[in-house]
């Protein structure tokens, strides 16, 4: 098997090396590019392509997060998108509903010890 870049950084990572050394989280992208002999954008694009899961946990931007989620959420049937929209209004309501209760004690509170 010819090494490539792309199988090394997949036996660094099956080897769990991408971790640092107190499992605190991940190495960032220039750390693992000198370990591996070779440049921060290739690390970046074969983590990226082959790793997904591990480059939204580890090493993703905000933007990136974000349109991930927006793709999941465009892929998600439309039934169970409106359901979410339904049961996100319902939650909304009910949240409203308790932070005016906890408003209406706590004025009440104020107004007794004045």
């Amino acid at each position: 098997m010819e090494h490539t870049n792309r199988s090394a950084i997949a036996a660094y990572v099956a080897a769990e090396r991408h971790l640092r050394s107190d499992f605190r989280g991940a190495k960032t992208l220039t750390q693992m590019a000198v370990e591996l002999g070779t440049t921060k954008t290739t690390v970046r694009r074969w983590l990226r392509r082959d790793h997904w899961e591990l480059w939204m946990d580890h090493w993703a931007s905000a933007d990136e997060i974000w349109e991930a989620a927006i793709q999941d959420q465009l892929r998600m049937p439309h039934q169970d998108r409106e359901e979410r929209r339904l049961l996100g209004g319902r939650h909304r309501e009910m949240l409203v509903a308790d932070l005016d209760r906890c408003l209406a004690e706590l004025t009440s509170e104020i107004g007794m010890t004045a």
